[in-house]
Formats: C-alpha cells, sequence, structure tokens
C-alpha cells in the first residue's frame, strides 16, 4: 500500500499534459505500484518506479480499468473552490436580527 501513498508520476505527467488518458493512466499506475512492490530495497527509488511505469505501460493495459483512471486524473489535477457547495456561515447577530424583524412585522 506505501505505492499507492507515494504515487506521485499522475501530477506529473498531467501538469505537462501527457496523460489525460484515463485508461494510459491507470495502466501506468498498475506498473508503478507493480514495480514498488516487487523491487524495494535501499537502492530502488520512486524516480525509478516512475520511469518504469512511463517506459512499460502498455504492458499493463490489460489491468487498466477507465474509472480508476478517470479518479486519479480527477485528484492530480488542479484543486478547484467549488462556491455552491460551500456553506456560508452567518453571524448570530444578523440571525438575531433577522429574527427580530420576522417577529416585529
Amino acid at each position: 500500500m506505501s505505492a499507492v501513498r507515494n504515487f506521485s508520476f499522475t501530477q506529473h505527467s498531467i501538469s505537462r499534459g501527457d496523460a489525460m488518458d484515463p485508461l494510459k493512466v491507470s495502466a501506468q499506475f498498475a506498473a508503478y505500484v507493480w514495480f514498488s512492490d516487487t523491487n524495494q530495497g535501499p537502492r530502488k527509488t520512486q524516480q525509478a518506479a516512475v520511469q518504469f511505469a512511463k517506459e512499460n505501460w502498455p504492458m499493463f493495459l490489460p489491468l487498466a480499468h477507465e474509472g480508476l483512471g478517470r479518479l486519479l486524473i480527477e485528484i492530480a489535477g488542479p484543486h478547484r473552490a467549488r462556491g455552491s457547495r460551500i456553506r456560508q456561515r452567518v453571524p448570530a447577530a444578523i440571525k438575531a436580527s433577522g429574527r427580530k424583524l420576522a417577529l416585529a412585522g
């Protein structure tokens, strides 16, 4: 599971614009996880796993899932503020004055 936590090639690839295909991203992720799990040791770096994934992703296409690729792209993409889903907090003083106006009317 540590491979999932250290997974960063998607962010790098998306920022360069060459990994927007969900199947390719999913296959790269599968290659990255496989390499990370099978090649552990002091000399095996995250960069080696990233390089392996970029070079060998076509072999992992049978394992790729388009939905997972879309999810990875969404997670790695730029974060957008979603103003319509953020509820603004109304100060208590305004709430109280609104209640007084409603009772007076």
